[in-house]
């Protein structure tokens, strides 16, 4: 191909200024919209651990019931009903508003579980890219 790169650039893009030239390459991957709060909630679980039994632990509830709310919404815009359960669980059991008195041990395995839960809800709850 000749010309200089400015205008090898402008006929590889060939369907407009919103299309990328590795579309064609790579193809489109699915979105994955739920992933960034539900890895966020899973890191505020694992901080979480360190605070179990003490006071400080209401904000670890109220950033949990939050963000796995958050993944909830994004589940349900991306249709994926099957994983919809999961931070919908996590969210009524970590509410501050009307909170369970779990403790101990269960209640530490609780929390690598909703964490190893939400990450994995946020991986494998995926849309369909949008159409350009």
């Amino acid at each position: 191909m000749s010309g200089n790169r400015a205008e090898r650039r402008a006929a590889g893009r060939g369907g407009g200024p919103e299309r990328s030239p590795n579309d064609d390459r790579y193809g489109r991957r699915p979105e994955r919209r739920a992933l960034a709060p539900a890895v966020l909630a899973a890191i505020v679980l694992l901080a979480g651990l360190a605070l179990l039994g003490t006071d400080g632990f209401l904000w670890i509830r109220y950033a949990v019931a939050i963000l796995s709310l958050i993944v909830a919404v994004f589940v349900w815009q991306a249709r994926q009903w099957p994983w919809l359960p999961g931070p919908i669980v996590v969210a009524v059991l970590w509410n501050p508003a009307v909170p369970f008195q779990f403790a101990g041990t269960a209640w530490a395995i609780g929390q690598l579980a909703a964490a190893a839960a939400l990450v994995v809800t946020g991986v494998f709850a995926s849309r369909p890219p949008a159409a350009r």
